[in-house]
């Protein structure tokens, strides 16, 4: 009774988590990336037509976009479609597996935890390095110091993301739920 109670807690707030998470990264990854096509355009309307452009336009263009996938990678992750082989998970399903895919989803998702988390833990020193030395984009204009932090959240959010779905796909593998369940089209093996 316990243990139930226990594990509907942390199901509650790994939600919780997960749809704090989706609901802010998502959006801003969402308007980052509008407001980086938006600017592109400017830019290839004032290249083409009147002849100007920014120095740091493509530079910023870059940074954005990559700063807005880094956003968004954790919500792939939430949405268990960042890292996507469903063929041979549904072929050992179908072919009666269903251990093999169940522990297949435990030691992935545990894999890309531990990734992420070293990324994410190698990425201080980057950035550390990065303001020392005053690093910045190929235009001058840019430090390059915030666009490694960005990724460092996106990893270290992908990271908690990873272990929270950890701790629940060993929670439906003790419970049995392998042997029902149906692989989808999104799961992250």
């Amino acid at each position: 009774m316990i243990r139930i109670f226990i594990m509907d807690s942390f199901y509650n707030i790994s939600h919780k988590i997960q749809d704090l998470i989706t609901s802010i990264l998502g959006r801003c990854s969402a308007i980052l990336m509008i407001a980086v096509t938006l600017f592109a355009l400017a830019e290839i309307i004032r290249r083409y037509i009147f002849g100007v452009v920014f120095e740091w336009g493509q530079d910023a263009v870059i940074y954005m976009m990559v700063s807005s996938v880094a956003f968004y990678i954790c919500v792939t992750q939430i949405n268990r479609s960042h890292l996507v082989m469903t063929a041979v998970l549904q072929l050992l399903n179908a072919k009666g597996f269903h251990r093999t895919v169940g522990f297949c989803k435990i030691f992935i998702s545990m894999f890309v935890s531990v990734f992420t988390g070293s990324l994410t833990y190698t990425a201080y020193s980057t950035i550390e390095y990065s303001i020392q030395i005053g690093e910045r984009t190929e235009s001058l204009f840019f430090y390059m110091w915030p666009f490694y932090f960005i990724l460092a959240i996106g990893m270290g959010l992908m990271s908690l993301v990873a272990f929270l779905q950890f701790i629940e796909d060993v929670h439906s593998y003790i419970k049995g739920d392998h042997f029902t369940a149906t692989v989808e089209a999104a799961t992250d093996v």
